[in-house]
């Protein structure tokens, strides 16, 4: 028991000396997490910005590719169109000669243009 007593003093007694401190803690905890709320929110106001911000670029890339979709249909459609034309071109041998020949003047000339250029 005198060993209890003399552990009193150095653990402090149950007086109102410690319920001043308690109180005094509990306000400087609740002030630090009104602190950390506030770094909180601000921090899901940054996040908010740069997802709104996410948000507005992937509509805009949806638009610019619907936009692209359609015009590549129509390329689609031009092309088909070519293809057909050089095969009613290519079916017949008079015509096939000739386009032989033009292409063979392009490369020639193509050829020509970069031992000039080099």
């Amino acid at each position: 028991m005198s060993a209890a007593r003399d552990r009193r003093p150095l653990f402090g007694s149950a007086n109102a000396n410690s319920q001043d401190h308690s109180h005094v803690d509990l306000e400087a905890l609740e002030a630090e997490n009104d602190r950390g709320i506030a770094a909180l929110s601000e921090r899901v106001g940054t996040l908010r910005g740069i997802t709104s911000g996410i948000h507005g670029e992937v509509e805009s890339q949806h638009r610019l590719l619907d936009s692209m979709a359609l015009s590549m249909g129509g390329v689609q459609l031009s092309l088909r169109a070519t293809a057909d034309k050089m095969s009613r071109v290519l079916s017949e041998p008079a015509r096939r000669r000739q386009v032989y020949w033009a292409a063979g003047g392009a490369l020639l000339l193509f050829l020509l243009y970069l031992w000039l250029r080099g």
